[in-house]
């Protein structure tokens, strides 16, 4: 799998369905990560985060700390993706408290050890996505990154922050350029990418290979299109939310999306459009899609 010049779709948690992926997809994304897996519960059969079918270009991302149990999660699904990503990054306090996600960059050993049994357990691409460090004080990205290098990854996504530090303070671009720098991997910077200018801000101060939208494309899927168009050095036309709302809704439909998840991502497209305030109310009553497309058609 190619992660050079490439806009990417990071890993969402209650976020990346297949409805999501897939209109992310059509409008520009060239990898769509899945969200964050739990890698024992996957194994005991809960497989409702895994929902995979005809992507070309998934990536999905397991979390937990026992290399043997990710290593036979990432074996059991490689016929059905092009490459596994191990979470080194999620700074939820749920996810820490069980000591994975970015609770591991204070652990290299244990690291390498999970990395090189995933490496060994799959044919497919295995990625990694970090943060800066686990916090402010302890800003560790580039030794990470060169471990990662040396155990055989094939890229590394880095986000620009440590754990503990709020979404309010901007993302270090030079922490990701310090990583750039330091690996031969194709590297993917993350973080404060919201429009075309983001991600050019961020390939011009960093030198990464590519980039890595997160929140910027929830509510907003157009934001791939966007993004190419503005790098492209191309006029930007601007998609309807009604549009889009109505192309995920097909997908929703064909891969049955339960509507409890249909309603969060169809109030998230609302975001930046007038009066978005008074349809979310309208959503809010909705109790099926019927209801809740008849909200939507009320837009202008």
């Amino acid at each position: 799998m190619n992660f050079k010049n490439k806009v990417i779709l990071a890993p969402l948690a209650a976020v990346n369905n297949i409805a999501f992926r897939k209109i992310c997809t059509d409008y520009g994304a060239d990898i769509v990560y899945s969200q964050m897996i739990d890698s024992h519960a996957f194994l005991m059969g809960n497989r409702r985060m895994a929902d995979f079918f005809d992507e070309e270009n998934l990536v999905a991302q397991f979390f937990g700390n026992d290399a043997k149990v990710i290593a036979k999660c990432a074996k059991e699904i490689s016929g059905k993706v092009q490459g596994v990503d191990l979470n080194l990054g999620c700074p939820h306090s749920d996810v820490v408290k069980r000591k994975c996600g970015s609770y591991l960059m204070k652990y290299p050993k244990r690291i390498a050890l999970i990395i090189d049994k995933l490496v060994k357990a799959v044919d497919v691409d295995v990625t990694v996505k970090i943060r800066a460090g686990y916090d402010k004080n302890h800003i560790n990205a580039v030794k990470i990154a060169k471990l990662c290098e040396k155990c055989g990854v094939s890229a590394i996504a880095v986000h620009g922050r440590a754990r503990t530090v709020n979404y309010s303070v901007p993302v270090e671009h030079s922490i990701i350029k310090k990583v750039k720098d330091a690996v031969d991997i194709p590297v993917i910077g993350n973080g404060d990418i919201f429009n075309g200018r983001d991600a050019a801000d961020m390939i011009e101060k960093t030198g990464c290979d590519s980039v890595m939208v997160a929140r910027g494309a929830m509510g907003n899927p157009a934001v791939f299109n966007e993004i190419k168009c503005y790098l492209d050095g191309k006029g930007i036309k601007e998609i309807s939310k009604k549009k889009i709302f109505l192309k995920f809704l097909k997908y929703c439909k064909k891969y049955e999306i339960e509507f409890k998840d249909i309603k969060t991502q169809a109030q998230w497209l609302t975001k930046g459009i007038k009066h978005g305030s008074k349809y979310r109310l309208l959503m809010n009553d909705a109790e099926n899609v019927k209801e809740l497309e008849k909200a939507y058609m009320k837009i202008d």
